[in-house]
């Protein structure tokens, strides 16, 4: 009988020959085990440095390993927590503008800054004059950012002044564009990305120029009489423009095209303003009426005025409004009534048993803070409370001549008034004491 090829029992022994080594399988010990003991978690994390890193100093212990490579391991963790803490911030940072973003275009938003505002000392006024501004300053305009302010003047020129340089940037003359500007100037508007800068004067047309460098772009024609107000809607480049043939046109500045015009108003139009919504607000002089505009319905909100002129008008919000007269009484509005909410007669006092007219009228947007001109010497700032029923006297700013124009900056930290000896709609009489130019005041406000 032949034997099993398998063979049952011991196995052989294999002898080992003289220069032969016999390796044996080391038992093979389980990953989360080390020195017989279950690793951790951050022994596990901090093995992922000890693979990418160098293991040390030849001379380092296994605790200054352990040590070194811990360090690692805590930096790398604080690197990933101040991340998110700037990821979270940022987030917050979104998250409180697009809830102010929304508060603002349901006119909400209002923050109470008037009681936070100091009376001016003489060292925060400043008179800047240039002799391209011989005769009476008519308007003024302040790029979004606040580096640059415009001023046009009666003598037919446009100056650019940088804020941070606090000097005259550049020049536009009647005499080197006097084939374009006709006249005095009569408005000024410039985009929010400030882009474009538009200009009004004695003629029908509306010039548009690069701000920049100061170059003009493009000539509008259109109104049959002169315009009397311009304005960008807000983060547009969509331009309204207000004229004394009773009309408002819209322009589109990324075509260069005219789009359509609005009719409605019984006189001459003397004021227009305009915010984010597409809709633009106008005062109708002699008709006593302001109008808001509804592009999108194509319809219009009509609003009576007290009896005379109503000169000026100017948005605080999306859903509120102040407004000028002639007969010297100033008006607080809403959207939602016909009728003033609250009414200052007489605000700039008495002259001759005539009350002094509003010539001009600034608004801090969204806040309780507004300022009117006359031709009283004085620019005086007003407090708006119990919600837009009442207007209190905060301080007056001593100027000298007709307060033609004003704005305040974004901040409200400084307001810009045009300043002249006359009227900028015409020479009714003369300040013989007042003078030309543009009046900076900077204003302290309390923390």
């Amino acid at each position: 009988m032949s034997s099993s090829f398998f063979l049952r029992g011991k196995s052989r022994q294999v002898k080992k020959r003289k220069g032969d080594r016999i390796q044996t399988k080391s038992k093979k010990t389980p990953p989360n085990l080390k020195n017989g003991h279950e690793s951790s978690e951050s022994d596990l994390e901090i093995k992922k440095f000890s693979d990418a890193e160098d293991s040390g100093s030849e001379h380092e212990t296994a605790e200054q390993t352990k040590l070194r490579l811990a360090k690692k391991y805590l930096e790398e963790i604080e690197r990933e927590e101040a991340k998110r803490a700037e990821l979270k911030e940022l987030d917050d940072v979104v998250e409180k503008r697009l809830q102010k973003d929304y508060l603002e275009q349901k006119g909400k938003l209002k923050t109470q800054v008037a009681d936070s505002y100091v009376a001016p000392r003489d060292s925060d006024f400043r008179l800047i004059r240039a002799r391209e501004h011989r005769l009476t300053l008519t308007c003024v305009c302040i790029s979004n950012d606040g580096q640059f302010v415009f001023t046009g003047s009666k003598c037919g020129t446009i100056i650019k002044w940088g804020v941070k340089e606090k000097r005259k940037l550049g020049c536009i003359t009647y005499k080197t564009h006097s084939k374009l500007l006709k006249g005095g100037i009569s408005s000024l508007a410039i985009t929010t990305d400030t882009k474009f800068l538009a200009s009004s004067d004695q003629s029908p047309n509306i010039q548009i120029w690069d701000p920049s460098i100061l170059k003009h772009s493009h000539t509008f024609k259109g109104h049959k009489d002169p315009v009397t107000g311009l304005v960008f809607r807000k983060n547009t480049h969509e331009l309204y423009s207000a004229s004394k043939d009773r009309s408002v046109k819209i322009w589109s500045l990324d075509e260069m095209a005219y789009v359509e015009t609005l009719f409605g108003h019984q006189s001459p139009i003397t004021s227009i303003d305009a915010l984010t919504r597409e809709c633009a607000i106008t005062a109708g002089g002699r008709d006593t009426t302001v109008r808001i505009w509804k592009i999108v319905e194509e319809s219009q909100l009509i609003f009576n005025g007290p009896v005379g002129t109503i000169d000026e008008v100017k948005l605080l919000n999306e859903e509120h409004f102040v407004s000028g007269s002639d007969n010297g009484s100033l008006c607080v509005w809403s959207v939602l009534k016909k009728k003033p909410l609250c009414t200052v007669n007489e605000a700039h006092g008495i002259d001759n048993d005539v009350p002094r007219w509003i010539t001009s009228l600034a608004t801090l947007l969204n806040s309780d803070v507004f300022a009117s001109g006359s031709y009283d010497n004085k620019i005086r700032l007003w407090k708006i409370c119990d919600n837009y029923r009442k207007v209190l006297p905060l301080f007056n700013i001593e100027v000298n001549g007709f307060v033609n124009c004003m704005q305040f900056t974004n901040d409200g930290r400084q307001l810009y008034a045009a300043i002249g000896q006359e009227h900028k709609a015409g020479r009714w009489f003369r300040i013989v004491t007042g003078h030309n130019g543009l009046l900076v005041v900077n204003f302290n406000i309390k923390s």
